[in-house]
This record gives structure tokens, sequence and C-alpha cells, in this order.
């Protein structure tokens, strides 16, 4: 009880101080006294005038209205790596036409981007690093945003997330969640979109074991883990002072599982409740379903996207497309299939097997034939 109280007088405060103004010291102070009227004498008098009322009619108060803004569309896709050479393998030659479609396309990037010659390999079972091209492949694709709080940015230590953040910012691609200290890495990052501005905030929770302390030993990464919930909360807030539409990408959940896991929904509500628009899950290498908390839409994992052990049930997958209105965000999901680490748009009775499942694991939605998302009272399996 105590943490949620915290933050929660966190949050107002921070939205007070946002929002409020404190009155000029100008505006408040009394009006100067003459120095006149204290050594003038008094004086007498003994005519009366009377002064005839005036009337000033004011000018009718103008009221501007703003053009709405035009829709736009963002794409979503999972996660994406360019090792074990995929790289050289043109991995978004078959769906570069979906990835340049949207307005804005954002992936999670789960690798470090670094010369081989960057960075020591840290001691963990998977370490990921791909090489300075990846970028171009990136931008080359229609790729315009990417999320960096995840469980292998880390993987080549310091110099090689530094590394990536030059090359990712020589190359023209937008990112979050990943910083040279945490007040960088928790920064939300603003992209123009149309008349739109997004707020972009990235945060990883995998792994928090490392977290138990309170201490945050790992200050290049924007976590989520308990006693870092504050921070990601006061994050979120900040995107919404500052842009139209609030994205949270989470890095979250159990490997292989197509449920999530309850803190997820948590996580997402409280997110929600500071203003999160979109919230777009990662980390399982599997789909997960998506639901409706209030207005916002979470998507509980994007599954796999370019990523060489891609195979299985890892290896069905989906970009998911959001078309932003001023009045309705709406949802269509388009079934991906990657072979080889290579992703590519689904067909025929693989496409309806994948929509069969994301809509057996969402939360009261459904995905009929051409992927758009409608409401269902049938309950998921997830639930």
């Amino acid at each position: 009880m105590a943490k949620q109280l915290v933050i929660a007088m966190t949050v107002l405060a921070l939205a007070l101080t946002a929002c409020g103004a404190e009155p000029s010291a100008e505006a408040a102070a009394p009006a100067p006294t003459s120095s006149a009227s204290t050594t003038a004498p008094p004086t007498t008098t003994t005519a009366t005038t009377t002064v005839a009322p005036t009337t000033t009619t004011l000018p009718p108060p103008t009221t501007t209205t703003l053009p709405p803004r035009e829709p736009i569309v963002l794409g979503f896709a999972g996660d994406t790596s360019f090792t074990h050479s995929l790289h050289a393998r043109d991995p978004l030659g078959d769906i570069t036409a979906e990835l340049s479609a949207p307005d804005a396309m954002f992936v999670n990037l789960e690798t470090t981007v670094a010369e081989s010659d960057v960075g020591r390999r840290v001691n963990k079972t998977y370490t990921f690093k791909s090489p300075p091209e990846s970028v171009q492949l990136l931008t080359a694709a229609g790729i315009d945003v990417v999320q960096l709080a995840n469980n292998h940015i880390l993987d080549f230590e310091r110099p090689a997330l530094l590394r990536t953040l030059e090359l990712l910012d020589e190359g023209g691609v937008a990112h979050a969640g990943a910083g040279t200290d945490p007040e960088a890495a928790y920064a939300p990052r603003y992209v123009e979109v149309g008349d739109w501005t997004i707020g972009l905030v990235a945060l990883n929770r995998v792994p928090c074991s490392w977290s138990v302390s309170g201490e945050n030993t790992r200050p290049e990464v924007a976590w989520t883990c308990d006693p870092f919930i504050l921070d990601g909360m006061a994050s979120v807030l900040e995107a919404s002072l500052n842009s139209d539409l609030v994205v949270v990408m989470a890095h979250w959940g159990i490997e292989r599982d197509n449920c999530p896991q309850p803190y997820q929904r948590d996580l997402a509500t409280a997110w929600a409740e500071v203003g999160a628009d979109l919230i777009i899950g990662g980390h399982p290498h599997v789909l997960q379903g998506v639901e409706r908390i209030g207005d916002a839409w979470l998507v509980h994992s994007t599954g796999n996207f370019a990523f060489p052990s891609a195979r299985g049930p890892s290896a069905r997958s989906a970009m998911f497309e959001f078309t932003i209105a001023e009045d309705d965000i709406g949802l269509r999901a388009i079934p991906v299939r990657i072979t080889s680490g290579r992703p590519a748009p689904a067909t025929g009775s693989d496409a309806e097997a994948i929509l069969a499942d994301l809509s057996r694991w969402s939360f009261g939605w459904t995905f009929d034939e051409s992927g758009v998302a409608v409401p269902t009272d049938e309950a998921g399996r997830c639930q």
C-alpha cells in the first residue's frame, strides 16, 4: 500500500507541477505608495461633482476552432535481430511493402548494433550483436522507430550500447528506452507523424532478479521492475503532457507463453490511467492477445519478426496497424510467417490460423478474415 501511495502522490505532484503556475511577484505585490501622498498637506474640497456612469460594450468573445487532425497509421512488429548472418540474406526484403505502408513503423530491436570488436560479451546464454549495416536494413525497409529497452541491449556492455545509439542517430532511426544515463534512458522520444506528435516511452522488465536491492546498477536502460515502477510512470505522464498520442513499448512476459502474466495487465492499466494510448508488448517470442483498457489498446506480445531462431510456433507472427483518428483508434493485424529468420506476409490457411490464434488469446476482441479487430462477448483462452 505504501508503494501505491507514493506512486499516486508523485504522479499527482508531477501533474500539478506541469499544469499549475505560481503567481508572479509583480502580480502579487501591492501597488507602490507615492512619496508625494505622504508629504503633501491635506486639501479640503467644497464642490461636489456628479459624474455620469459610463457603459462599455465589450466585443463578443472569439472562438478559434482548429481543423481536425488527419488520421494516421502506426505500425508495430516484434523482436528484430540481424545476427547469425541474417543481415546478409535480405532479411526484410519480402515484407518491405507492408513495413513502408504505415505513416510510422516501430519494432523492438532485440540486439546491439556495433562492430565485432566493440564491447565485451557478458556471461549469459544468448548474446546478440548485429553489424552496423543493420541500420541501413531498417531504414531501407521503412522502419522509423525502435525500442531499445530489452534484455539484449547490454549484451556487450556499455561500449556496444553507446555505439548502437550512435549508429541509430547517424542513420536517422528514432529510439527510446536506453541511453547514457537514467535520465536519457527514461526520456520520452517525440516523433512527428503528420499533424500528430507521438510520445514514445520504452520500458524493460526482463530480467528483474538483479533489482531486489532497489539500486539501479544498470542505469543505461529504462526499467519497470518493482523498485522502478514509479520512474516508468513518471515517463508516461511526461509524454502525455507533451504529445497528442502516447505509445508505451514494454519488454515483459514469459518466453513461449501465449497468455500474459497478471502483472502485464496491472502495469498497462496504471500506464493507461496516466495517459498511455497504445501499449505494445514484446519478449515472449510468440504472439499474445489484445484488449482495450478504457480507450487504450494493449497488445501483450508482438512475437518475433526478423529473428534467426524463429521456428515452429515462434515463426507464426503478425504486424499490428493502428489507425489513429480524433475520435477513435482502430486495429488491424497482418499475419506474418517467418522462414529462416525472414518475415513475409502469411497467406491462405496459414493467415487464417494466425488470426484465429490471436482471437483465441485476446480479451474481448476477435479478428475477422481481413485482420480487423472487432468486439466479442466470447471469453478467450487466457481469461
